[in-house]
């Protein structure tokens, strides 16, 4: 899939959703030993947002909006398709969607337009697949808010646009917060973390507390781009490079009880980075692998 790069807005590339969605229960105060990531689950469906009561809550701007089999829509002549009004549940994260523009060169402003009035949210500028496919959008800068998605084909005249469904909202990554960005589940380089791509992610982990005797915890960082990490007000920020992974470390106290890991992971543009080995327990500093930058630390304010 393919990226624009916009400066301002997140451009996103589809994503096949290929993670398994499941309700799972209430999470305790502190997980131990490493903050989860996941299972994702699923939250309240967006009223007909699968289109099995036909159009109903759906509307366009434009000429041509109608409904063939699957059931899908299909609209036309640059129309603009306004999904049924709905509120953005608190702890949602992510917003997949299906759908497709045929052709190439194609790009879709995905917007949350306010129920009670004002000015679109851009939440993101995808280029679809040609076919019908899943895309993730995230939603975190509307959590909590009625709005409707509007979904906006800017380039192509007469370009055509295809529409499974929308929602329902997914929490990626449950107790965690996500400020901004998209979180993203999946394994690479030998580590399973965080995909980053196209914006930077702002999240803070679930409460977790390390496991006994463990001295040192850390985040992992490796592909093209930076990140800023914090466990209770000290601060450490790194490059990442594609040649190895770059761990940060922090010092764990003696008898320390639950804790959080905020960071925001930024990728180079175009470019991807991965998060991994979140909150693990790690050993000692070793020395900066060749073409690496040491970590850079921010002593905790006194």
């Amino acid at each position: 899939m393919q990226s624009i790069p916009d400066p301002g807005r997140p451009v996103l590339r589809a994503r096949l959703a290929v993670a398994l969605i499941a309700v799972t229960p209430a999470l305790g105060a502190a997980q131990s030993a490493v903050p989860p990531l996941g299972p994702a689950r699923a939250l309240a469906p967006i009223p007909n947002g699968d289109l099995v009561s036909g159009l109903e809550g759906w509307s366009q701007v434009g000429p041509t909006m109608t409904l063939v089999g699957g059931p899908i829509i299909e609209a036309g002549d640059n129309t603009t398709v306004i999904g049924p009004a709905f509120t953005v549940p608190p702890d949602a994260q992510s917003l997949p969607m299906v759908l497709g523009v045929p052709g190439s060169n194609a790009l879709v402003d995905v917007r949350a337009r306010p129920v009670q009035g004002g000015a679109d949210i851009p939440l993101a500028s995808i280029v679809p697949d040609r076919a019908v496919h899943s895309v993730d959008v995230g939603v975190a800068s509307v959590r909590g808010r009625a709005v409707r998605i509007v979904l906006d084909p800017v380039s192509g005249l007469g370009r055509r646009l295809y529409v499974r469904s929308i929602g329902p909202p997914v929490e990626v990554l449950p107790g965690w917060t996500v400020t901004s960005g998209l979180p993203v589940v999946a394994s690479r380089w030998g580590k399973r973390g965080l995909d980053v791509q196209d914006a930077a992610l702002v999240a803070t982990t679930a409460a977790f507390t390390p496991a006994a005797r463990t001295r040192f915890i850390g985040v992992s960082v490796r592909g093209s781009g930076r990140i800023s990490a914090s466990v209770r007000g000290r601060t450490i920020r790194t490059s990442a490079t594609p040649a190895a992974w770059n761990t940060l470390r922090f010092a764990v106290p003696p008898g320390i009880g639950a804790v959080r890991m905020a960071f925001t992971a930024t990728p180079a543009p175009g470019e991807r980075l991965m998060v991994g080995g979140i909150g693990a327990p790690i050993a000692a500093t070793p020395a900066p692998k060749p073409g690496q930058k040491a970590p850079r630390e921010v002593p905790e304010a006194r």
